[in-house]
């Protein structure tokens, strides 16, 4: 009993300790608006590198771009100054970031950003957002990425998870904490080596990127499964909740020209097995942004890309890469005249 008792006094001291000094500590309001806590520094990697290239245009996607299209043949072929952004993992919450504080910040600003997309990830503002994304938002959002927090979190919390979020300062800081504790345990070995935090990461990406995609391939289609449910593909229901909208507002504030094309992948390698509600998707999605003037490029069925040219749901071959990167070039550079 004395025991119990005396645990229970330990376990209370602590949350009285951690409710005082976590708010301090991040700096934070309290009671905590419901939502993540992005810690104070927001990188301006993409930013300085693309400062250096003056380009005229910008390719931005995720690892689809990396792994479809080859940026020296694509230069070659355009024939101006190209910069690709292309972060695995990353999907339109992290495309907006980089959009309001990378692509628009350049002086001078790019005649054009092609974003390379896949089905109804544009309107899907919460995927890819937490677990092991969480990271990435982190590094590149400041604290008063509201937006983000409105349209990408608030949407995935019950009532009890903003309560807690407002009032429990363990539960409101708890990511950015284990983030950072997992961070802090990756880096420790390689720091040892003299490899930095930024070089342990680039290490892990890297290898996490050359493991045989096939293994994976399974657990990539259940993962991405909720692209394909009826509410995902409801477009109208979807693009206003969506971050799609500020990225157009944004990139035609600065006169940048934004293309949207949509990559070939091996998810359906038989057309007829797409769901009837993608098609329905697509065709209002491209109204949509033709209605602002925004091209829609399809090529998600092109000649010579079938099945044989993927190595796992998303991910073209070498071969795959070297047939695409001609035809998306082709597409874009009629935007480049």
């Amino acid at each position: 009993m004395r025991l119990t008792l005396r645990t229970t006094s330990l376990l209370a001291a602590l949350l009285v300790f951690t409710s005082l000094t976590l708010p301090a500590w991040f700096r934070g309001e309290y009671p905590h608006p419901a939502g993540p806590a992005f810690d104070k520094f927001a990188t301006r990697q993409y930013l300085r590198e693309a400062e250096r290239i003056h380009p005229e245009v910008i390719l931005l996607g995720d690892s689809i771009l990396t792994k479809g299209v080859d940026l020296e043949i694509f230069q070659a072929q355009v024939g101006v100054a190209a910069y690709k952004i292309d972060i695995p993992g990353s999907s339109s919450a992290l495309w907006y970031l980089l959009v309001k504080s990378t692509i628009t910040d350049l002086e001078p600003a790019p005649r054009v950003l092609v974003v390379l997309f896949r089905d109804s990830i544009l309107t899907a503002p919460t995927f890819r957002t937490t677990g092991p994304y969480f990271d990435l938002i982190d590094r590149f959002a400041a604290p008063d990425d509201s937006l983000v927090i409105e349209r990408a979190y608030l949407p995935q919390l019950t009532p009890l998870q903003v309560a807690l979020q407002e009032y429990f300062p363990l539960y409101t800081y708890g990511e950015i904490l284990r983030v950072k504790l997992d961070s802090g345990l990756r880096r420790l070995l390689p720091q040892a080596f003299g490899c930095d935090g930024e070089c342990a990461d680039d290490a892990m990406t890297n290898v996490l990127g050359d493991m045989r995609p096939e293994v994976f391939a399974q657990s990539i289609l259940r993962a991405e499964s909720v692209l394909y449910s009826p509410a995902e593909l409801d477009f109208n229901a979807r693009v206003n909740q969506s971050f799609l909208p500020e990225i157009v507002r944004l990139t035609q504030e600065r006169g940048i020209q934004l293309v949207f094309v949509r990559a070939p992948t091996n998810i359906f390698p038989n057309p007829a097995d797409e769901p009837p509600a993608l098609h329905a998707y697509l065709a209002d999605l491209q109204a949509w942004l033709a209605a602002r003037d925004i091209p829609l490029i399809d090529l998600s069925r092109v000649d010579g890309i079938g099945p044989e040219q993927f190595v796992d749901p998303h991910h073209m071959s070498l071969e795959g890469k070297a047939i695409f990167t001609p035809i998306f070039a082709d597409a874009v550079k009629v935007y480049l005249k």
